[in-house]
């Protein structure tokens, strides 16, 4: 009899540690129990969150781009209305997720919380000291802050952190070895460029063409990626630049890259510009703006694919064998989740002013 007794509080003890160890590290959601593993985010914070988050979002649209890429079927919302543009090369489940706003200051957190993430990213929260204040806003639900996820240039350690929190590492491996694939084609070539032969460049950003950006900002740095030289040589300021266009013909670029249709469409019979080489040797290009921009806006995963677009821009000639018709539509169904037909691909690279492709 206490032999049995023992036994029979040995098991009871046993179950009740096992328990405690499941309530210390799991929640439960439903009927799915939901394992937790400590991580280290990007501001150097200790996290806890879901070994395999099945719901996320982000307030920051460059880390909502990232999880869309990686895990389309995790994402619950976007930061703004997609426009019909938009929409025309998403598939059609996630065209109308709900509109969650976003923005670090003025986000509608009671509208996120709503959707019962299980994980929210936002992005360089570190670098302008805001994380803490977005963590006690979302109370218990975890925040992971995603550094440089705006860095062209160093955007590989954003994407590998933003797929480990998803359990996406599989894919964010296949993002980052496209991305280090044409960038290191790119980078080859355009490093043989003598300085005295590189392309002059200008950013054109609004209806008007006279909003840009300087050389050294985030949102031209496929520029300088790609061989160019940006020629606006303003202060570098958060925002973007309005110049005169007194500026511009003193500056006289051999290349305009344009993100506005508008100005795009009525360039080449604005007699102001006409004076412009660019205009006048037909070398303006209309960056491809659909699902997102191709060039910036904002600069980062979404600018991966403007590497190849943008090095084919300025230099036609020594990147002939780059494949950007294949590239395109590689990308477009790996990351963007939607296969482009030849002549959805071939009508995309014509209307951004590409003659060969």
């Amino acid at each position: 009899m206490k032999q049995r007794q023992r036994t029979t509080i040995l098991i009871t003890f046993t179950v009740i540690a096992i328990l405690i160890v499941i309530g210390t590290y799991t929640n439960y959601n439903g009927s799915e129990f939901s394992p937790k593993t400590q991580i280290i985010d990007m501001a150097g914070r200790n996290v806890s969150v879901s070994t395999n988050p099945g719901s996320v979002a982000s307030i920051t649209f460059s880390a909502t781009l990232q999880i869309y890429m990686l895990a389309p079927d995790k994402l619950l919302g976007w930061n703004s209305e997609l426009a019909p543009e938009q929409k025309r090369y998403i598939p059609a489940k996630y065209q109308n997720l709900p509109v969650v706003g976003g923005g670090k200051q003025d986000a509608n957190y009671e509208s996120f919380l709503t959707l019962n993430p299980d994980v929210i990213f936002t992005g360089h929260a570190e670098s302008d000291g805001s994380i803490d204040k977005i963590q006690q806003k979302f109370g218990e639900v975890p925040v992971v802050d995603v550094e440089d996820d705006n860095n062209i240039n160093n955007i590989i350690p954003s994407i590998k952190f933003t797929g480990d929190v998803l359990g996406e590492q599989k894919k964010a491996d296949e993002l980052i070895t496209f991305y280090n694939n044409v960038s290191s084609q790119v980078n080859t070539t355009v490093s043989k460029i003598p300085e005295n032969e590189k392309k002059r460049v200008y950013y054109a950003r609004d209806p008007t063409g006279l909003q840009t950006d300087p050389d050294g900002g985030s949102h031209t740095k496929l520029i300088q990626m790609c061989g160019g030289v940006n020629v606006v040589n303003v202060p570098l300021t958060k925002g973007s630049a309005q110049v005169s266009m007194e500026q511009v013909l003193e500056w006289n670029p051999d290349v305009i890259i344009a993100s506005d249709p508008t100005f795009y469409q009525k360039v080449f019979s604005d007699p102001v510009w006409q004076n412009v080489k660019a205009v006048k040797d037909k070398q303006v290009y209309l960056a491809p703006n659909s699902p997102f921009n191709w060039f910036e806006g904002p600069p980062g995963v979404n600018s991966i694919i403007g590497i190849p677009w943008t090095a084919k821009v300025l230099y036609p000639d020594r990147f002939k064998d780059m494949d950007i018709k294949n590239l395109t539509k590689y990308f477009y169904s790996n990351f963007y989740h939607y296969d482009l037909s030849d002549q959805e691909v071939s009508d995309m690279l014509s209307s951004s002013g590409l003659k060969e492709f």
